[in-house]
C-alpha cells in the first residue's frame, strides 16, 4: 500500500467501519442476491480486501465466500457481522499482493474501495487474475452517491480540501482510467454494469459535518486529528456559505454498482 494508507489506523476504526459505511439490511440482501445471480448461487468467490464485511457478508448468504484482508481487526468485525446476521462466512488473513490461495481457485473475485489505496495496484490485479479460474469474473464494486445531491457537492469539495491539506492522501491512478486500461491489457472485457441495490439516507449537511469533525465519516476516519481540524476549518465555512440551510434534511440516494469483467483469469 501507499505510505499514507499504511499509516491509517484500521485497528481503531474496525469496530465502527460498517456503521460509517452502512448499507441498510434490505439493500444488503439485494446486493447478495444480485451478486449470486451474476456469478451463480454457491459459486466460490473471494472478497479481495474484504474489510469489515459490509460487502462480503451479504454475498456469503448465497455463495461460497472467503473474505480476505490484511488487517485482523477488520476481519474480526466481518466475523461479528456474519454472526449477527446468522450467515456462514469465512475470513482469511492475506495481502492483495500475495494471497494465500492456489492458482485457478475462484469463480469470482470482488473488490471494493481497495485498488486506489495500493501503490502497486497493477501487481494486485495480476494476483487477482492468478487466483481466478479461466472463466472466472473479476468484479469491481462501487458505492455511487447521487451526484445531484448536496451531500455529493460537500464530498467533492471536502476531497479537494483534503488533498490540499494532506497531499499524501491523493488516491493512486487506479482511481482513474488507468485501472481499466490495465484490465484491458490483461485481456479483461467488461460486461454491462449491474445496479445491485439502492437505498435512501436521510441526512442534513450539518449532520455530515458533525460526523466528519468527529472522525466517524468516510471522508475523515482515515485522517489524523490535526488534519481533520484543518479540513473542518475550511469545509465548514464553505458549506455554510454554499448551502441555503445546512440543517435541512435531504433524501440522499445511494446505489451499489457491480462492474463484471471477464477474461483476466485466462
Amino acid at each position: 500500500m501507499s505510505k499514507a494508507y499504511n499509516e491509517m489506523s484500521y485497528v481503531e476504526v474496525a469496530a465502527i467501519y460498517n456503521d460509517i459505511n452502512n448499507i441498510p439490511l434490505d439493500a444488503a440482501e439485494a446486493l447478495g442476491n444480485a451478486t449470486a445471480e451474476l456469478i451463480g448461487k454457491g459459486a466460490r468467490i473471494m472478497d479481495f480486501g474484504g474489510g469489515a464485511g459490509r460487502i462480503s457478508v451479504p454475498i456469503a448468504a448465497h455463495t461460497d465466500m472467503i473474505a480476505m484482508d490484511i488487517e485482523h481487526h477488520m476481519l474480526k468485525a466481518s466475523k461479528k457481522l456474519a454472526e449477527d446476521r446468522n450467515i456462514s462466512a469465512r475470513q482469511a488473513v492475506g495481502t492483495v499482493l500475495q494471497t494465500p490461495f492456489a492458482t485457478n481457485t475462484f469463480d469470482a473475485v470482488i473488490t471494493t474501495n481497495v485498488l486506489h489505496q495500493i501503490e502497486f495496484w497493477r501487481d494486485a490485479l495480476r494476483e487477482a487474475a492468478r487466483v481466478l479460474k479461466p472463466e472466472g469474473l473479476f468484479i469491481i464494486g462501487r458505492d455511487v452517491l447521487d451526484e445531484e445531491s448536496n451531500a455529493s457537492a460537500l464530498r467533492s469539495q471536502s476531497r479537494m480540501f483534503t488533498v490540499d491539506i494532506a497531499p499524501e492522501m491523493q488516491p493512486t491512478d487506479a482511481a482513474g482510467p488507468s485501472l481499466f486500461q490495465e484490465i484491458q491489457k490483461l485481456g479483461g472485457q467488461m460486461t454491462r454494469p449491474v445496479v445491485a441495490c439502492t437505498w435512501i439516507e436521510k441526512v442534513s449537511i450539518a449532520e455530515i459535518l458533525d460526523r466528519m469533525e468527529n472522525g466517524v465519516h468516510n471522508e475523515t476516519w482515515s485522517l489524523k486529528k490535526e488534519q481533520i481540524a484543518a479540513l473542518m476549518a475550511k469545509v465548514r465555512p464553505w458549506a455554510e456559505s454554499h448551502f441555503d440551510d445546512i440543517h435541512t434534511v435531504e433524501d440522499v440516494k445511494w446505489e451499489f454498482h457491480l462492474y463484471p469483467i471477464a477474461g483476466i483469469g485466462k
